[in-house]
């Protein structure tokens, strides 16, 4: 046993089913084309609180776990897929049969887990067998952990099957069940009713073939690497974009913009310091969220994907790495914005055949993956206690973590961007000393 799983003094595992039954006409929920392509892999999102305050203070162990299980059983009515069992790669079989729910405590502050430095401590906070198995696990289809620190605070996290969505449709679970949970007696209407109906705007392919159906860009080799998180403050972030402003024709770029392209921009040229030699030609991958034009209320995998390309040290330049990605973002956005319901998924497609044809016909490109959160309400989860201290952001505790992902959130007010980025150790090594990268943005530790 670990000295990091020696802090971990007892656990407790429920089923939590669906407060009402799904009806017989949503019992077979079709997966999408997109849903096919991705991996079943899960994904790990985690709300740190601490010590509960007003009425919650002086209430034992049980009771709070009681009210999110109460709360998340009322949700899973909403959510019922995530209550189902996949049937192959064709659909989910929504029967009802419940998601696990554990109850954990661990022997040590709230802080000491997320201010450690690199993310080992971090899956103390997830479901043991969920985060050493993200990409075989056979248990449902969502996954929670209540854990209790020493401190009296709580984190309360999530493991969800990435074929049931995307990290919108998770991000609209937790903030549904907050919601619920915040108001048990209210009836008090969510703003987004949920609807499982991504097979409408992207349908499957025929059953004999749905085994077949993967993507090199959505599921991702399996690599040794670490991941660390660093937070950009809202002054850091500012100059950042005036810089960008001053140096190009981009005269409002967004957040995401501007730290995916710093990032990448670091990642690049600390790689040629350690390889010593030339730049080595890169592809960004940026994941952009296609609602809108589909209804904000449609679940599942509704992504589409654009690349840029760098091949040269001039290239690198920050203000041109954001022309190049507003440009690209720009051209997919045009792409969806009048198309027919039928012309959705040749567009999309073609999108990630573009992106998997840079890579395959560059094979020794070195590929960086990004996607963001920004702008999502991730701090906004309150089950009644107040807002969540820390939000550890998806895909930074994967196991092993994907090689060169970055992960973009808000920061908790909402003017500076906390990230979290996966590397091979003697890249993260060289990365995590840059002088430019440390002008910038501060390590999360």
């Amino acid at each position: 046993m670990s000295s990091v799983s020696r802090l971990v003094s007892s656990v407790c595992k429920k089923i939590i089913k669906p407060y009402s039954p799904t009806p017989i006409s949503l019992r077979c929920h079709k997966l999408s084309y997109l849903d096919q392509m991705v991996g079943g892999i899960y994904i790990p999102l985690a709300f740190f609180y601490p010590k509960l305050s007003n009425t919650w203070s002086n209430k034992p162990n049980n009771v709070v776990s009681q009210h999110l299980e109460k709360s998340l059983s009322k949700v899973l009515t909403y959510y019922y897929p995530f209550a189902g069992k996949l049937n192959d790669n064709i659909s989910i079989d929504c029967n009802d049969n419940g998601v696990e729910f554990f109850i954990t405590k661990i022997n040590c502050p709230m802080f000491e887990i997320f201010n450690h430095p690199y993310f080992e401590k971090h899956n103390l906070v997830y479901p043991t067998e969920v985060i050493n198995n993200q990409y075989t696990y056979e248990g449902s289809l969502a996954v929670f952990q209540l854990t209790h620190f020493s401190c009296g605070g709580i984190a309360i996290s999530m493991c969800l099957s990435h074929k049931v969505g995307d990290g919108y449709t998770f991000g609209n679970f937790m903030n549904h069940w907050a919601t619920i949970a915040r108001n048990p007696l209210s009836s008090e209407i969510y703003p987004i009713s949920p609807k499982f109906d991504g097979s409408f705007y992207f349908p499957p392919t025929k059953d004999e073939d749905s085994s077949n159906v993967s993507n090199n860009n959505i599921v991702p080799q399996r690599e040794e690497c670490v991941s660390k998180g660093f937070s950009i403050s809202s002054s850091k972030l500012t100059a950042l974009k005036a810089r960008v402003i001053n140096e190009s024709k981009v005269q409002n770029p967004s957040d995401t913009e501007v730290v995916s392209a710093f990032l990448y921009q670091r990642a690049m040229a600390t790689k040629k310091l350690v390889n010593s030699s030339s730049i080595r030609p890169s592809l960004l991958h940026q994941a952009v969220n296609l609602r809108p034009p589909l209804p904000k209320n449609t679940m599942g995998n509704i992504c589409s994907l654009f690349s840029i390309l760098t091949k040269e040290e001039k290239e690198m330049d920050l203000a041109q790495v954001v022309s190049k990605l507003r440009k690209e973002k720009e051209e997919v956005k045009q792409k969806y914005k009048n198309a027919k319901i039928e012309e959705l998924l040749p567009i999309t497609l073609e999108q990630y055949r573009k992106a998997n044809d840079l890579l395959v016909n560059n094979s020794c490109y070195d590929l960086y993956r990004f996607s963001s959160l920004i702008t999502f309400p991730s701090y906004d989860v309150d089950f009644g206690w107040g807002k969540p201290e820390k939000v550890i952001s998806p895909l930074s505790t994967s196991n092993p973590p994907i090689k060169n992902m970055f992960v973009l959130m808000d920061d908790k007010n909402r003017d500076g961007v906390n990230l979290t980025c996966s590397m091979k150790k003697q890249d993260m090594l060289a990365f995590e000393r840059d002088e430019e990268l440390l002008r910038f943005a501060s390590p999360t530790s």
